[in-house]
């Protein structure tokens, strides 16, 4: 698969193990097709991808020297200053940027056993802080299996094309709550049910169970809230 040529430059090259090039793809969100170094990073993407809140993400957007809040374009150009200065940098490339409108969140993806063995990072978003930036740790607690199933079923309906009458008619006919079953029953498009739930239009618990027949869906105030289960936005 290629990299889309027409993506954001990315400040660090995904990592090789032997003849094996650890990689996922996404495209996940508007972006351009984004390579990313593990599967748990595609999921977070996916999520921010599908979060209204979200305008734009960005891959890997700059690298920092933690102990001047310096920033550079890639790990290279830390690592060229640091050679011509003799600095003493202390490089970290975040995972995310998220383009939220009014303001920008920069994204760590971790695995808990990773932030267990090299816990520092925890201390992170407290430098950054210090220099203007606001960085969020989101591990694989917050995206589960379950929840993560979910939200890639609904990126793959995201953009099904159908009148917008027939959107209205499910909307209409949900109300306060249906089960998924009852919709199919009720001779419903399944590709509708899900487009619409990618796009907000109706809701549903997302992170207690698989979609399932079972799955009460819901037309009623905020219709976006499983897309928005991102710890993104200051409470």
């Amino acid at each position: 698969m290629k990299i889309d040529r027409k993506a954001y430059p990315v400040a660090r090259r995904v990592q090789k193990r032997g003849q094996l090039k650890k990689a996922h793809y996404t495209s996940a969100g508007g972006a351009h097709l984004m390579q990313l170094e593990s599967r748990l990073e595609a999921s977070c993407a996916v999520a921010m991808g599908l979060d209204p809140r979200v305008r734009s993400i960005r891959s890997q957007p700059m690298t920092f020297d933690l102990a001047t809040g310096r920033t550079y374009p890639s790990v290279e150009a830390l690592q060229a200053a640091q050679k011509l200065y003799g600095l003493r940098c202390v490089q970290y490339t975040p995972d995310f940027e998220a383009d939220l409108g009014v303001s920008k969140v920069l994204v760590e993806v971790k695995h808990r056993e990773l932030i267990s063995m090299k816990p520092a990072i925890l201390g992170y978003p407290n430098i950054l802080a210090r220099y203007g930036y606001r960085l969020v740790i989101i591990d694989d607690e917050i995206l589960e299996e379950t929840y993560i199933r979910n939200l890639r079923l609904l990126n793959l309906a995201r953009n099904v094309q159908r009148p917008n009458t027939e959107f209205a008619r499910l909307v209409e006919f949900i109300a306060a709550g249906v089960s998924y079953g009852d919709l199919l029953a009720a001779d419903f498009d399944e590709a509708i049910v899900l487009a619409s739930l990618a796009n907000g239009h109706i809701t549903c618990d997302v992170r207690s169970a698989r979609l399932n027949n079972s799955t009460i869906i819901v037309a009623t105030g905020d219709t976006t809230t499983h897309l928005k289960e991102l710890p993104l936005v200051c409470r």
